[in-house]
């Protein structure tokens, strides 16, 4: 059996972290007294990796008795691609991932799937160590399971959205998603402060780049959205009907 440290990938470089301090709503079912317990106890491997492509073989990490990574920060796509047609994924923190995880070589359907980092992430290995620290604790294993649960659900919407007609309904309705997930809000409006780009967007909603750009300079003309520094975004009004009744992580107010 491998050690913990086996776990580092290529192109990574490892650390140890503090899990409940660096993403505390991971033990929100926590008492008090259990909190202060777990706080410094729930510890785990942290890998970073820089921008770029995120080349994960299949000896990378031991699948066996581990629920999976757990990023901290940064921002990254899985892409699938079917024949001629990819549908992206955008992952940021909170999210969990299990990337040694494949199709099985029976399928009638080839498919490819490419990971891409983004912005450089930060990720915590939820292995046997982490597995073996939190035993006590069973309300952690849950909510990482309901993590996992999430991003299932958060498929089902994208392909719905993925489904509207008009690239500028896909676009202000991710980006409320995105919003809902990792924005702030202020008194302008809510800030998005994660690096979308036009041809990040594009790969999300699963349409071209120009016509993104298109769709994009249409809303911020019509008082929706604004662009901000760096490929960022503020969200101007409220978000479209459809997200009305979708009750996502809440927004952190502004500091």
């Amino acid at each position: 059996m491998r050690s913990e440290s086996a776990y580092l990938a290529r192109g990574g470089e490892r650390a140890v972290v503090a899990v409940l301090q660096s993403d505390p709503d991971l033990g929100e079912d926590l008492s008090d007294d259990q909190l202060r317990v777990a706080g410094d106890g729930v510890l785990a491997e942290m890998v970073a990796y820089p921008a770029g492509r995120w080349q994960v073989g299949p000896d990378d990490f031991d699948g066996a008795a581990n629920l999976g990574l757990l990023l901290l920060e940064g921002l990254m796509i899985r892409g699938v691609t079917v024949g001629e047609y990819t549908c992206a994924e955008l992952l940021g923190p909170g999210d969990v991932v299990q990337p040694w995880l494949r199709i099985g070589p029976d399928q009638s359907v080839a498919t490819e799937v490419n990971w891409d980092v983004v912005e450089p992430i930060k990720v915590a290995v939820l292995g046997r160590g982490f597995v073996n620290r939190i035993a006590r604790w069973p309300e952690l294993s849950a909510a990482v399971s309901r993590r996992l649960m999430q991003r299932t659900h958060w498929l089902a919407f994208h392909l719905a959205v993925c489904g509207l007609r008009r690239i500028d309904d896909r676009l202000l309705i991710v980006l409320w998603h995105f919003a809902d997930r990792w924005g702030t809000v202020t008194p302008e409006g809510v800030r998005v402060d994660v690096r979308l780009t036009h041809e990040v967007l594009a790969a999300v909603i699963g349409a071209r780049r120009p016509s993104v750009t298109t769709a994009l300079n249409r809303l911020a003309d019509e008082g929706r959205i604004r662009p901000r520094p760096r490929s960022r975004w503020l969200l101007l009004g409220g978000p479209p009907e459809e997200l009305q009744r979708v009750h996502e992580r809440p927004r952190r107010p502004a500091a």
